[in-house]
């Protein structure tokens, strides 16, 4: 009968010992999910006070926009934050701050600052939702752009370098409003790719409106276009590059495991325990 006793209490201790250790083994991975949690709590009021502020410069409020952008800069500042994307997002997006704050102060323009805002809103939402970002529709329009180059460049007329300029203005402002949101998930080295392509590229268009580059010379430089932006837009991994974002560990569940097993074999010794002290001797009572 003492067995019944001896063996749960004997693994009760045991499993309660390992379950302290596993704890201590793992202690990042016990609070991970609530420090996650809260991370991703920060990373929406971010959000929601970048989607405000876009609100406030697209009706040209500029009391509300100024009250926004001192809440996003308070924001930013915090480290929790500044721990999701990489330190060339941050660099733009400190960036646009400075911009609209310069620009309500002396009273720029509406457009002056609803771009810049455009540009924040659609960073702050890369850094909240990774997988459905905004800026990656853009993909689309920016390969339609160069669609409009390529077509003006080729047409047999005099203007058509004009034209070709003309098409790559808007090139130029779609790459302008999503490379924030773009340096927060993608390797810096991809975007200056494609930044010095496009300024290339701006410079054949240039002297060819002056009759000064050659056809093959362009056509090339567009097809290099056309590549790094669907190489900034690729969300794979080549193995010789590092992620932007190290992945979140998963929690390991072995201590709750342990403990839980710990607490059955305290049940079960306690029964156990009950059962001598009624019956010591295992003798049944005659009826």
């Amino acid at each position: 009968m003492k067995i019944r006793i001896a063996l749960p209490l004997f693994l009760c201790i045991v499993m309660t010992v390992c379950s302290v250790t596993a704890a201590k083994a793992f202690p990042a991975d016990l609070i991970g999910t609530g420090h996650e949690n809260e991370s991703r709590n920060e990373l929406l009021r971010l959000d929601e006070t970048a989607a405000a502020l876009y609100e406030a410069a697209y009706t040209n409020n500029r009391q509300a926009g100024y009250k926004y952008v001192q809440q996003l800069d308070k924001l930013m500042n915090k480290s929790d934050i500044r721990q999701a994307g990489q330190a060339a997002g941050w660099k733009l997006m400190d960036e646009s701050i400075a911009s609209i704050t310069y620009t309500l102060k002396n009273g720029k323009v509406t457009s002056d600052w609803l771009t810049a805002a455009a540009r924040i809103h659609l960073t702050t939402d890369a850094l909240l939702r990774p997988d459905h970002a905004l800026w990656l529709q853009y993909e689309k329009v920016m390969l339609e752009d160069l669609e409009r180059v390529n077509r003006s460049w080729n047409r047999q007329t005099d203007d058509g370098a004009i034209a070709a300029r003309a098409a790559m203005n808007s090139f130029n402002q779609h790459l302008s409003r999503i490379e924030a949101a773009a340096s927060m998930q993608r390797p810096t080295e991809r975007i200056d790719e494609l930044r010095d392509r496009m300024q290339y590229t701006n410079v054949l268009l240039e002297a060819g409106m002056k009759g000064q580059t050659k056809q093959d010379w362009t056509d090339n430089s567009i097809s290099d276009l056309e590549f790094s932006v669907n190489r900034l837009f690729d969300n794979g991994q080549p193995q010789d590059e590092e992620p932007v974002v190290a992945p979140i560990g998963e929690a390991h569940p072995i201590s709750w495991i342990l403990l839980l097993g710990a607490i059955i074999m305290a049940v079960l010794t306690y029964t156990g325990w009950r059962k001598y002290k009624q019956q010591p001797y295992g003798v049944k009572p005659l009826s």
